[in-house]
């Protein structure tokens, strides 16, 4: 018999837009690639090729496109046209 698997919508933050990301309960995970693509879906104006980083306070983390992080609601992030050094 077949399970039928429950999704939960998290809601996260790219370049101060909200951004839905649907996960199964539990640990949810997501790549850099995966916050991109769904960022871009929900009218983000940013590339699949913009270097993904996560807002800690006035630090920035790297997330690589095959990176898989921990996602929590809220969660901050920020993409950026690959010259921009602001």
């Amino acid at each position: 018999m077949v399970q039928a698997t429950h999704l939960r919508t998290i809601s996260i933050v790219v370049n101060t837009k909200p951004v839905d990301l649907m996960k199964e309960p539990g640990k949810p995970e997501a790549t850099g690639a995966e916050i991109k693509a769904a960022a871009i879906a929900q009218g983000v104006n940013i590339r699949a090729d913009f270097p993904l980083f996560e807002v800690h306070g006035n630090r920035l983390k790297p997330i690589g496109d095959n990176e898989t992080i921990g996602i929590h609601p809220n969660q901050q992030f920020r993409a950026v046209t690959p010259d921009d050094n602001s």
